[in-house]
């Protein structure tokens, strides 16, 4: 078999060593003209995205293997009536991203960068006795919104805090449904996010999904509580979400992910969104990093060089998406 490998990473020679024999494997970089190019003949890609042109019935295609969890960026409308092409998505992050929205739960609760950005300024009015005094996390309620990979290490994490633990997903059910107390449907949800002291959103960009976190849904908040989004922007209203931090009709939020990106990866110039999120200081921003520690990149290359290889030797791999409902 054919594999193309759209990265530029060093780690990319991982699923060459993993593959050996077994297959063929090309790289390229990452733009959509690199992979339609290098991509006509190939019989499996690696790649977060990949042109509409090689998704047709025609181009042999037979299976796409993302690096992330995230599979927004695959036109699944494209491969739904098809039954030779599987997409799998890699969830070999998870705990690293548990691990961040909680510190990002956490940042905003204990008025962390305010509170360090004063200091440098030799300003101490956010000191013992003074403005904004920590939000205690013990004995506090969460609603989690998605419960699959992320959500159930939030959950696993959270319980060490003496935290209280709802969910919601799209079915109303999750093989982790043991970690929470209450699990409904996300149509069902308003009764616990009126409860829920925190909300931390983990579940996939769909149709569905999108737009979720509107001005209704902030509405149901408590106006002390705080959101915390590691999913994706979109399942944010953001001006809903600005418009409720500038009148602190909740108490904060911490964002690692957002409606705007740079041309460029790690580029400058480019604000995250349309609304002057950079003037609050009820707000924590991150810029997209949540899954990135000093072991997850050389994980993504090693969970995908060793999923493929199972698909070229006829195996089952893991993580395969419904195209349908998109994770």
């Amino acid at each position: 078999m054919k594999v193309l490998v759209a990265s530029n990473h060093e780690y990319a020679k991982i699923i060459q060593d993993i593959l050996g024999n077994a297959a063929e494997v090309t790289l390229s970089d990452t733009t959509m003209e690199s992979i339609l190019e290098k991509g006509r003949d190939v019989d499996i890609i690696a790649s977060n995205r990949v042109p509409r042109e090689l998704l047709e019935n025609e181009s042999g295609l037979k299976m796409i293997q993302t690096f992330a969890a995230g599979v927004e960026n695959i036109d699944f409308t494209a491969i739904q009536d098809q039954d030779d092409i599987i997409v799998c998505n890699s969830h070999i992050n998870a705990a690293e991203v548990a691990e961040y929205a909680i510190t990002l739960l956490f940042a905003v609760a204990k008025n962390i960068i305010p509170n360090d950005r004063e200091l440098r300024k030799g300003d101490w009015k956010y000191a013992f006795g003074g403005l904004n005094p920590n939000i205690e996390i013990r004995n506090k309620t969460c609603l989690i919104l998605g419960l699959g990979s992320i959500g159930s290490e939030i959950a696993k994490r959270l319980r060490a805090f003496d935290v209280k633990l709802f969910a919601a997903t799209r079915s109303g059910s999750s093989k982790h449904t043991d970690l929470v107390e209450k699990l409904v449907k996300i149509d069902e949800v308003k009764p616990l996010v009126e409860e829920s002291d925190f909300i931390i959103l983990s579940l996939p960009l769909t149709s569905d999904s999108k737009g979720l976190v509107n001005e209704n849904f902030i509405s149901w908040m408590k106006s002390d509580s705080i959101l915390v989004n590691i999913s994706r922007g979109p399942i944010v209203n953001e001006k809903a979400l600005f418009d409720a931090l500038r009148d602190n009709r909740i108490r904060g939020a911490g964002l690692d992910v957002w409606w705007r990106y740079p041309k460029k990866w790690r580029g400058k110039g480019d604000p995250p969104s349309d609304v002057p999120f950079q003037e609050l200081d009820n707000l924590v921003a991150s810029p997209h990093r949540a899954g990135y520690s000093e072991n997850t990149e050389r994980e993504y290359f090693q969970f995908a060089g060793e999923n493929i290889l199972r698909f070229v030797n006829g195996e089952t791999p893991f993580n395969i998406v419904d195209s349908h409902r998109g994770y």
